[in-house]
């Protein structure tokens, strides 16, 4: 017999979490371009900065629907 599966959403997001990342992902960015790092980091770094944006875009829909739906009156 199988067992359920799991919910494996993140019940509460820690928002700070989305700043960190995107520090060293701007600061590669800063540094590809003014040459220290080769051209080729700053198609990383931007690879990087959307599959951030998007993380956060995403998150940040997740939680207004789950507000959303949460002040929602169950009818009866």
């Amino acid at each position: 017999m199988k067992a359920a599966p799991r919910h494996i959403m993140i019940e509460k997001v820690t928002w700070w979490w989305y700043l960190v990342p995107i520090i060293p992902i701007l600061a590669v960015g800063y540094a590809a371009l003014i040459n220290v790092l080769p051209s080729w980091a700053l198609l990383v770094a931007v690879f990087a900065f959307f599959m951030w944006l998007f993380s956060l875009l995403f998150t940040v829909f997740r939680t207004a629907m789950q507000r959303f739906k949460a002040s929602k009156e169950p009818r009866q």
